[in-house]
């Protein structure tokens, strides 16, 4: 009876275990490969409808629910999220779950390579623009640089305060600056800034907003002819012997200006006459009526001296990477462009060996060095000069090394 009692026991122990597996049985949602980069942040997501009593098992190990293994649910997506990511985390990385139908699991083969180390560099620089008061203005650039650099926007050197008609956004490694209805307030120049711990680049770009209006006054200056003789023979005959005839003239933007008619010796004693055109028609008018021959006519000329504007801080990059150094200026007229390496101007031959590169625009010049090496550092200099003077800047690259 005993021994009865004792297989009756056994079946029935049996039953219950085999009907445990039975209400449980394992289900493989899925499998995902995955390769990351040491260091950064991750996020895995396991859809598992209804499910209960979620674990998220590497290597055959639970992970706590923590701020390095952060567990979310959001419907029936489920996700494990880790701040950092390490060599620890390689292997597989299970989600598992009850549900009505069995135990669900979710694989994920992970593989954590080595952190990469890439300096912010542009893949598309921010152009300048000129555009019209009221209408909107956008600067665009790419950079590339792990981990993702920090980027900072800058106008007239100093960081932007965001306005009501200002938006900053980001797009993967696409950044934008939006000006909703520029005004004259909003001209200057712009610069992009990006950096990481392994070394950072800059860009700059100009807006000018402009106001439309009248075409602008133009000033000639009618000097002292020699004589009365020089001055009587640069007339017609008509208009020399007799009086110069009554003149006048008109514009959009100004009252009717009248020439009082004046005798040919009394026009020999002036110093100058000063004559005001406000359009080129009404002096292409004025110059049919009364041409002068022997006197010098010019218009007045007026330069702006080069500035540097915007230039980078000392550079700290490392070897192998691609140097970017970009500085913005002004200048009328456009000034000459002149770099130097530690005193040594960068002459055409080492631009023909495609190592370096020397790119101008309006009024932006970027240096660009590929691979660079421990000889590129020291100090660069920039030069601009033109008939009204010069301006320079100098910025100190460092080489690291890995």
């Amino acid at each position: 009876m005993e021994q009865k009692a004792e297989m009756t026991e056994q079946i029935v122990k049996k039953e219950i275990a085999f009907e445990e597996v039975q209400s449980f049985t394992e289900i493989k949602a899925s499998k995902s490969q995955m390769t990351m980069s040491q260091g950064q942040t991750v996020t895995l997501r396991a859809n598992i409808p209804e499910a209960s009593d979620v674990k998220w098992i590497l290597n055959g190990a639970q992970l706590s629910n923590s701020e390095n293994y952060r567990y979310g649910v959001s419907g029936n997506d489920h996700t494990l999220t880790i701040k950092s990511i390490s060599h620890h985390d390689q292997g597989i990385l299970t989600c598992e779950a009850k549900t009505e139908h069995g135990v669900v699991k979710c694989q994920f083969d992970m593989t954590v390579s080595a952190m990469r180390s890439n300096a912010p560099s542009f893949l598309v620089q921010p152009h300048s623009k000129n555009v019209n008061e009221g209408q909107n203005v956008t600067f665009t650039c790419e950079i590339t640089g792990e981990p993702s650099p920090e980027i900072e926007w800058l106008k007239d050197n100093s960081v932007i305060s965001i306005t009501s008609n200002m938006k900053l956004s980001r797009s993967k490694n696409v950044y934008t600056l939006e000006i909703h209805n520029a005004t004259i307030e909003d001209s200057g120049k712009y610069t992009v800034k990006a950096k990481n711990k392994f070394g950072q680049c800059s860009a700059t770009a100009s807006l000018n907003v402009l106001t439309l209006v009248e075409e602008p006054a133009k000033m000639i200056i009618v000097e002292k002819a020699s004589d009365a003789t020089s001055m009587q023979g640069s007339y017609s005959a008509k208009h020399a012997v007799s009086k110069m005839q009554e003149t006048s003239f008109s514009s959009s933007s100004m009252a009717e200006v009248k020439f009082e008619s004046m005798s040919a010796s009394s026009m020999t004693s002036m110093t100058s006459e000063r004559m005001i055109a406000m359009s080129s028609s009404s002096m292409m008018a004025l110059s049919s009526h009364s041409h002068v021959e022997g006197s010098s006519i010019k218009a007045i000329s007026h330069g702006i001296p080069p500035k540097i504007e915007a230039a980078p801080q000392d550079i700290s990059i490392e070897s192998g990477k691609v140097l970017t150094v970009a500085c913005a200026f002004i200048g009328d007229p456009t000034p000459c462009i002149e770099w130097s390496h530690s005193g040594k101007t960068l002459s055409s031959k080492e631009q023909e060996s495609g190592r370096l590169q020397i790119e101008t625009s309006q009024d932006v010049t970027t240096l660009v060095i590929s691979g660079v090496k421990e000889t590129d550092a020291g100090a660069y200099t920039l030069k601009l000069f033109n008939e009204f003077g010069f301006d320079t800047t100098t910025v100190n690259v460092r080489i690291r090394w890995m």
